[in-house]
């Protein structure tokens, strides 16, 4: 039986709360996180707390795939990591140095747990990603996989992995497209259009950047309980370049 992953869904009529870090990075408006019942730590702590490693223990497939990229070792942060089954791939792996960024404090537990059952060293983040703003550190490489956000919400997120990675350093993401509501996909993710990336959403963010991968790609989840299935995804392979000079 197809199993759903657990009520991500955008409320019809949300409430709009003020982000209690008013600056979005690079911008200097206020800004709102919308508030719906999937987008706050309580939910995933409800989530995580139900069931062990809610997406697994081994890595994004296209993250794994793609690390190969990374010089031994890299400092690696990724945003909205969960029980960062994909960063304790990558150190103890490949031995990577990284860093746990999660709004949940149950999924940041299990990153702990899975991280010592495999002799990792693991710096976690309490911090929600739609307002994180890191001050004085930068990362080798950053990842960030099916962080769902609305349209807004992303494009501070794709300000804030080239913010923390270094010139020359690698961002990596892969998230559902909007194919997927309409496909012969199985129905995994969010349930709205608006949560989903486009292809030239991302193009569009990181054109100052070597984009070595940036493509939409049909592929065969396998990421725990509630990942499983066809999917529809945008993959980003991106290598950080200067303000407005592509890396080499």
């Amino acid at each position: 039986m197809r199993r759903r992953l657990p009520a991500r869904r955008t409320e019809r009529s949300p409430d709009v709360r003020p982000s209690p870090f008013p600056l979005p990075l690079g911008s200097t408006r206020p800004f709102a996180i919308a508030h719906r019942e999937s987008g706050t730590p309580d939910f995933w702590d409800v989530r995580y707390a139900e069931t062990d490693y809610l997406f697994g223990t081994g890595p994004n497939a296209f993250v794994a795939d793609a690390a190969e990229r990374l010089p031994v070792p890299s400092r690696v942060v990724e945003l909205g990591a969960g029980e960062a089954r994909t960063l304790v791939w990558l150190a103890a792996q490949h031995g990577h140095r990284p860093t746990a960024v999660d709004f949940s404090a149950a999924a940041l537990d299990g990153a702990r747990r899975l991280a010592r059952a495999h002799g990792v060293d693991l710096e976690t983040v309490a911090a929600d990603v739609r307002a994180w703003t890191p001050t004085g550190r930068s990362w080798d490489a950053a990842i960030v996989t099916f962080v769902q956000l609305l349209p807004a919400e992303r494009q501070r997120l794709y300000r804030l992995l080239r913010a923390v990675v270094r010139p020359g350093g690698w961002i990596l993401g892969q998230w559902f497209r909007p194919d997927h509501l309409r496909g012969n996909y199985d129905r995994v993710g969010p349930s709205t259009e608006d949560r989903m990336v486009p292809v030239e959403e991302l193009r569009s963010a990181f054109d100052a950047d070597r984009l070595d991968v940036c493509e939409s790609r049909d592929v065969q989840l396998h990421e725990g309980p509630f990942l499983q299935g066809r999917a529809a995804c945008a993959q980003l392979a991106a290598r950080r370049g200067e303000a407005g000079v592509p890396a080499p």
